[in-house]
Protein backbone atom coordinates (compact mmCIF):
# COMPACT_ATOMS: atom_id res chain seq x y z
CA UNK A 1 0.00 0.00 0.00
CA UNK A 2 1.70 3.55 -0.83
CA UNK A 3 1.81 5.73 1.45
CA UNK A 4 -1.46 8.53 1.16
CA UNK A 5 0.60 11.38 3.00
CA UNK A 6 2.02 12.63 0.03
CA UNK A 7 6.04 14.14 0.34
CA UNK A 8 6.22 17.95 1.56
CA UNK A 9 5.59 20.32 -1.15
CA UNK A 10 8.78 22.03 -2.25
CA UNK A 11 8.53 25.82 -3.26
CA UNK A 12 9.91 25.16 -6.85
CA UNK A 13 7.41 22.58 -7.21
CA UNK A 14 4.72 25.05 -6.45
CA UNK A 15 6.10 27.75 -8.28
CA UNK A 16 6.16 25.96 -11.44
CA UNK A 17 2.37 24.67 -11.03
CA UNK A 18 1.38 28.35 -10.59
CA UNK A 19 3.46 29.52 -13.29
CA UNK A 20 1.41 26.78 -15.49
CA UNK A 21 -1.55 28.32 -14.21
CA UNK A 22 -1.29 31.44 -14.44
CA UNK A 23 -0.81 30.51 -18.20
CA UNK A 24 -3.38 27.99 -19.15
CA UNK A 25 -6.63 28.82 -16.70
CA UNK A 26 -6.90 32.29 -19.15
CA UNK A 27 -7.33 30.01 -21.58
CA UNK A 28 -9.60 27.70 -20.41
CA UNK A 29 -11.94 30.36 -18.94
CA UNK A 30 -12.15 31.30 -22.82
CA UNK A 31 -12.92 28.22 -23.84
CA UNK A 32 -9.40 28.11 -26.24
CA UNK A 33 -6.37 26.42 -26.07
CA UNK A 34 -3.31 27.61 -24.28
CA UNK A 35 -0.05 27.99 -25.94
CA UNK A 36 1.26 24.96 -26.74
CA UNK A 37 4.31 25.65 -24.57
CA UNK A 38 2.41 24.50 -21.73
CA UNK A 39 1.76 21.30 -22.58
CA UNK A 40 3.71 17.96 -22.97
CA UNK A 41 3.72 15.62 -25.84
CA UNK A 42 0.76 12.82 -25.19
CA UNK A 43 -1.11 15.34 -22.94
CA UNK A 44 -4.42 13.50 -22.50
CA UNK A 45 -7.72 13.96 -20.17
CA UNK A 46 -9.56 11.30 -18.33
CA UNK A 47 -13.09 11.56 -18.19
CA UNK A 48 -15.31 10.33 -15.04
CA UNK A 49 -18.23 10.11 -17.57
CA UNK A 50 -18.14 7.08 -19.23
CA UNK A 51 -14.75 6.28 -17.31
CA UNK A 52 -12.16 7.19 -20.65
CA UNK A 53 -9.15 9.05 -21.40
CA UNK A 54 -8.30 11.10 -24.77
CA UNK A 55 -5.58 13.03 -25.57
CA UNK A 56 -6.35 16.37 -25.92
CA UNK A 57 -7.42 17.86 -29.42
CA UNK A 58 -5.96 22.01 -30.90
CA UNK A 59 -10.12 22.75 -30.25
CA UNK A 60 -11.17 22.35 -26.92
CA UNK A 61 -14.64 20.76 -26.47
CA UNK A 62 -16.44 23.09 -25.07
CA UNK A 63 -14.93 25.15 -27.66
CA UNK A 64 -16.70 22.12 -30.28
CA UNK A 65 -19.96 22.80 -28.34
CA UNK A 66 -19.98 26.13 -29.36
CA UNK A 67 -19.03 25.79 -32.56
CA UNK A 68 -22.28 23.65 -33.17
CA UNK A 69 -24.43 26.13 -31.41
CA UNK A 70 -24.40 25.78 -28.13
CA UNK A 71 -24.21 28.90 -25.95
CA UNK A 72 -21.67 28.79 -22.85
CA UNK A 73 -19.54 30.09 -20.40
CA UNK A 74 -17.44 29.46 -17.51
CA UNK A 75 -18.74 30.79 -13.89
CA UNK A 76 -17.29 30.19 -10.49
CA UNK A 77 -13.63 29.59 -11.38
CA UNK A 78 -11.37 28.23 -8.37
CA UNK A 79 -8.11 27.76 -8.79
CA UNK A 80 -5.80 25.83 -5.93
CA UNK A 81 -1.91 24.62 -6.70
CA UNK A 82 0.11 21.93 -5.04
CA UNK A 83 3.49 20.86 -5.79
CA UNK A 84 2.94 18.71 -9.05
CA UNK A 85 -0.34 20.46 -10.68
CA UNK A 86 -3.61 22.41 -9.70
CA UNK A 87 -7.32 22.05 -9.26
CA UNK A 88 -9.80 24.13 -10.81
CA UNK A 89 -13.44 24.05 -9.78
CA UNK A 90 -15.53 25.02 -12.44
CA UNK A 91 -19.42 25.49 -13.52
CA UNK A 92 -20.51 25.55 -17.07
CA UNK A 93 -23.55 27.13 -18.08
CA UNK A 94 -25.55 28.12 -21.24
CA UNK A 95 -27.47 26.61 -23.57
CA UNK A 96 -27.34 23.24 -24.96
CA UNK A 97 -27.39 22.75 -29.45
CA UNK A 98 -30.84 21.79 -29.10
CA UNK A 99 -31.30 25.00 -26.47
CA UNK A 100 -31.54 23.05 -22.96
CA UNK A 101 -30.21 24.65 -20.27
CA UNK A 102 -27.40 23.48 -18.88
CA UNK A 103 -25.40 23.63 -15.49
CA UNK A 104 -21.99 21.48 -15.27
CA UNK A 105 -20.39 21.56 -12.21
CA UNK A 106 -16.55 20.14 -12.98
CA UNK A 107 -13.85 19.65 -11.21
CA UNK A 108 -10.20 19.48 -13.13
CA UNK A 109 -7.22 17.70 -11.57
CA UNK A 110 -4.11 18.69 -13.86
CA UNK A 111 -0.96 17.44 -13.39
CA UNK A 112 2.31 19.48 -14.65
CA UNK A 113 5.60 17.73 -14.74
CA UNK A 114 8.76 19.80 -15.71
CA UNK A 115 6.96 22.93 -16.20
CA UNK A 116 4.15 21.24 -18.44
CA UNK A 117 0.78 19.72 -18.15
CA UNK A 118 0.96 15.98 -18.36
CA UNK A 119 -2.66 15.45 -17.59
CA UNK A 120 -6.37 16.25 -17.02
CA UNK A 121 -8.68 14.24 -15.20
CA UNK A 122 -12.21 15.78 -15.36
CA UNK A 123 -14.78 15.18 -12.76
CA UNK A 124 -18.25 16.32 -14.36
CA UNK A 125 -21.67 16.04 -12.68
CA UNK A 126 -22.89 12.92 -15.37
CA UNK A 127 -26.54 13.90 -15.21
CA UNK A 128 -25.79 17.30 -16.35
CA UNK A 129 -22.67 16.34 -18.55
CA UNK A 130 -25.65 14.27 -20.65
CA UNK A 131 -27.77 17.00 -21.01
CA UNK A 132 -25.23 19.32 -22.71
CA UNK A 133 -25.00 16.27 -25.48
CA UNK A 134 -28.87 16.16 -25.77
CA UNK A 135 -29.17 13.02 -22.77
CA UNK A 136 -26.51 10.93 -25.17
CA UNK A 137 -23.39 10.45 -22.62
CA UNK A 138 -21.64 8.05 -24.99
CA UNK A 139 -21.74 10.97 -27.47
CA UNK A 140 -19.00 12.82 -25.52
CA UNK A 141 -16.73 10.13 -26.40
CA UNK A 142 -17.88 10.28 -30.08
CA UNK A 143 -17.25 13.85 -30.17
CA UNK A 144 -13.47 13.23 -28.84
CA UNK A 145 -13.13 10.89 -31.26
CA UNK A 146 -14.40 12.04 -34.25
CA UNK A 147 -11.80 15.18 -33.71
CA UNK A 148 -8.65 12.75 -33.79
Amino acid sequence: MTDPIPAKPSAEGLAMAWEVARQWLPAFVAGRRADESVYAPGVSTWHNVGEWEAPIRSTPSRRRRMEAGANLSVQDVQCRVFDGGFVVQAVTVGTSVGGAPVRVPTCLVVTVEQGRITRFEEYADSVAAAALFGGDTEAIRSEHEDHA
